[in-house]
């Protein structure tokens, strides 16, 4: 593992010297269990106990993603979704000099850096939705210590290229941060299997896109064993309910599933993309890696406006700096497709 500073200096000082709460279920989870004041009479759910509290530290649901990525258990750490994980790293880093981000991108960075009053450093994507390695390095400021790219990228669709955040991670003293909650669908491999390599490189990971589970709230880190530590100071001690820790677990194991419906998606992405660029009125369709397509269109706020008024809900992301009258459409399934297209179609005849 390569960091030019030792991945200490990254951590605010006061997290560095913390105690952090402590309960008698770290070690021990059977037995007569009169520590923690529940109601002895069992609850369950879905064969899950619900009147003992879970476990805190995540032993099978981090055993089991950590093999399914080739990783060491002390390597992964989970929480309600992968913004609950991006909230422990503004309370562990030291971020008073600000933090870099990759736009444009998904809009819960800046609201995280606004609510840990945190500056904002911008490092634009170039007009191919590219990250820079150099560009990056030559104009970073040095006091900034974290980057946050997402990749596939969210709005854009795009893979960043990973050579490039790769050069970032080898040569910069901070820590970089890879979204990649879009990865199942571009095909390419996950940068988590670099962290052994680099331990200033992270990589969140969700089971909210690929595994259909955004309502479980579920995701997770991949990070060198010292951060993980770090984050187990931060996190609450059962940030993850029972029936959420065990359902994890059978999301994992579920991986035909998930692959078939992934292979669902990117056809449909295919399909839909192919149709869109047949659409009178749209201008542009961006290439995708994720769930979704960027597109441009003719008035993108208007069209919105009228699938709404048509019970349709797509994404206006014609306010963001670069994506003049672009919209952001989810691939749903083939029926879903078809109408969005079909109304679409009609709404830019009609414009």
């Amino acid at each position: 593992m390569k960091l030019r500073s030792p991945v200490d200096a990254l951590v605010r000082a006061n997290i560095r010297a913390l105690e952090p709460y402590h309960c008698a279920r770290e070690t021990v989870q059977t037995g007569l269990l009169l520590d923690a004041n529940e109601n002895p009479f069992p609850r369950w759910y879905d064969r899950v106990q619900l009147n003992r509290y879970p476990d805190p530290y995540q032993r099978n649901l981090r055993q089991v993603l950590a093999t399914r990525l080739g990783v060491t258990s002390d390597m992964v750490l989970a929480g309600s979704g992968s913004d609950e994980v991006l909230d422990w790293l503004f309370k562990i880093f030291d971020l008073s000099a600000g933090v870099a981000l990759a736009e444009p991108t998904y809009g819960m960075y800046r609201v995280l850096a606004d609510i840990y009053d945190v500056p904002v450093f911008e490092s634009r994507l170039d007009e191919r939705f590219q990250f820079s390695a150099d560009r990056f390095l030559e104009e970073i400021p040095a006091q900034i210590r974290m980057l946050i790219v997402c990749s596939p990228n969210n709005p854009t669709g795009n893979l960043l290229d990973s050579e490039e955040i790769l050069k970032v991670v080898e040569e910069w003293d901070g820590v970089v941060v890879v979204d990649e909650a879009y990865i199942e669908f571009s095909g390419r491999p996950s940068l988590a299997g670099e962290i052994a390599r680099h331990d200033n490189l992270m990589v969140l990971r969700t089971f909210s896109k690929a595994f259909g589970r955004a309502g479980m709230r579920l995701g997770y880190v991949v990070a060198a064993p010292a951060l993980i530590a770090y984050l187990l100071k931060v996190k609450a001690p059962y940030n993850l309910n029972a029936w959420v820790l065990t359902e994890g677990v059978k999301a994992v194991d579920a991986a035909a599933e998930t692959s078939r419906e992934v292979r669902l998606i990117t056809c449909e992405r295919q399909r839909v993309r192919t149709r869109l660029e047949g659409l009178r009125g749209v201008f542009e369709v961006f290439p995708s890696d994720a769930n979704f397509i960027l597109f441009r269109c003719r008035d993108a706020g208007g069209v919105c406006e009228e699938l709404l008024r048509r019970q349709i809900v797509v994404r206006d992301r014609s306010r963001v700096p670069g994506l003049d009258d672009c919209i952001r459409l989810t691939i749903g399934n083939p029926e879903e497709n078809d109408t969005v297209l079909r109304e679409l179609a009609d709404v830019l005849e009609r414009k």
